[in-house]
């Protein structure tokens, strides 16, 4: 019957631990792969942000570029308004050009005809006097001058006439030219802008399956510490349940102490058959032939679980403590209310100078909750403690057995206890 026991015993114990040491290495592998999850997000959140700001820029472009063809767009409409009063002064020039021409003409057909060089001739000698001769001659080229300011008005007029058609003509033209070079750019820009909106699409998609497969080793995590803690309580069960029942014989509980804890059902057993022997029992436990004494059982203490929380903070630091081969700690409210109170105080991101003489708090800034500023704390990233190692020492703590976390903006604080 011991030996039957004993085998029973050893068989337990293979069991339970076969079945808790693979979930501490899961619980190991599982962190490892947030840890890598975490670095992709971030990259890729990285890569978001870059592909954010080349759209913004090429936006910012566009619209210079539309502000531009505004400009150009109000410069061509002030041409064509140029356009249409410099033909009205072009129409006013060709009258008067076209008088003059007229003018000249009429001229020019009286000197042949009327003979008017021999005319001037005789005004000149029928002078009265040398004044009067010189007076008429003053007036004869007076009237000469005058026709030649007239021709060279009507070249004049006609040259300004062409100047101005030409500017215009000219002016139309570089506006629709830089019309079309701006249309062109525009277009490349957009569809740049196109490419750049597909690869942001992109790397959403890639960023959201980074978090969901996160969110599911998160879950997996949780539900491997579930199983460890339920393992454990079931560990407890049967230590429980191989401790010797004590019986209501002293010999029969004498028998049974000596042997090994066994099973439920194997201690029944045993009792059945100690039980059915009682003289035999009596004469070797009770040689003075006293009556048999009952002893009251000793009641038994359930087995309460450590309790947990859906923080996934807290949860990142019992698979870390499991990993490590620590016991994991249990969820207190007053710790957590504690932890939040002191978060607020600290949004201008400074360390409270109490901070330094507590060994029950860590502190992190700018650190997402969960696995992230778990990780941060254990490899003393960006952190001050003035060992090195204190955030690292405040997880890894064999002696704690409480914890809360609270949160404020950017601002988590651990309490222990």
């Amino acid at each position: 019957m011991k030996k039957k026991n004993l085998s029973l015993l050893i068989v337990s114990m293979v069991t339970v631990a076969g079945t808790i040491l693979p979930i501490s290495s899961l619980a190991e592998t599982t962190d490892k792969k947030i840890e890598q999850q975490d670095k992709e997000i971030s990259a890729l959140k990285e890569k978001q942000k870059d592909v954010v700001a080349q759209i913004a820029s090429l936006e910012d472009e566009i619209s210079s570029i539309f502000d531009e063809g505004i400009t150009l767009n109000k410069q061509k409409t002030a041409l064509i308004k140029e356009s249409e009063q410099l033909k009205k002064d072009i129409a006013a020039l060709d009258v008067r050009i076209n008088k003059r021409t007229e003018a000249i003409q009429k001229q020019g057909r009286n000197v042949q005809v009327n003979g008017q060089g021999t005319q001037i001739l005789d005004i000149i000698l029928n002078s009265e006097s040398i004044t009067d001769a010189v007076g008429r001659v003053q007036a004869i080229s007076s009237i000469m001058t005058a026709n030649n300011d007239l021709i060279k008005q009507q070249k004049e007029d006609k040259a300004l006439v062409e100047s101005k058609k030409s500017d215009i003509q000219t002016n139309l033209a570089n506006v629709e030219k830089a019309k079309t070079q701006l249309e062109k750019e525009k277009q490349n820009l957009v569809a740049k802008q196109a490419d750049l909106n597909v690869l942001k699409a992109e790397v959403d998609s890639e960023t959201s399956g980074a978090e969901s497969s996160k969110s599911k080793l998160l879950k997996e995590q949780q539900e491997a510490l579930k199983t460890q803690l339920a393992n454990e309580a079931k560990k407890k069960d049967v230590k429980k349940a191989e401790t010797p029942k004590k019986t209501d014989k002293p010999s029969i509980q004498s028998e049974s102490t000596t042997e090994t804890a066994t099973a439920p059902a194997e201690t029944a057993e045993s009792n059945g058959e100690n039980s059915s022997k009682p003289e035999e029992n009596n004469n070797e436990n009770n040689s003075n032939n006293q009556g048999n004494v009952e002893l009251p059982e000793t009641p038994e203490k359930p087995v309460t679980p450590p309790a947990t929380s859906a923080d996934a903070t807290f949860q990142a630091l019992n698979a870390l403590r499991t990993a490590n081969g620590l016991n994991p700690v249990s969820w207190d409210a007053g710790l957590a209310a504690s932890a939040s109170g002191r978060a607020a105080t600290m949004q201008n991101f400074q360390v409270p100078s109490d901070h330094w003489n507590r060994g029950d708090e860590v502190i992190a800034f700018m650190f997402a909750p969960g696995n992230s500023v778990i990780m941060a704390w254990y490899n003393e990233t960006n952190m001050q403690s003035p060992s090195g190692t204190g955030h690292r020492d405040w997880e890894m703590n064999p002696n704690m057995t409480r914890v809360g976390f609270g949160y404020a903006g950017d601002v988590i604080v651990g309490h222990s206890a």
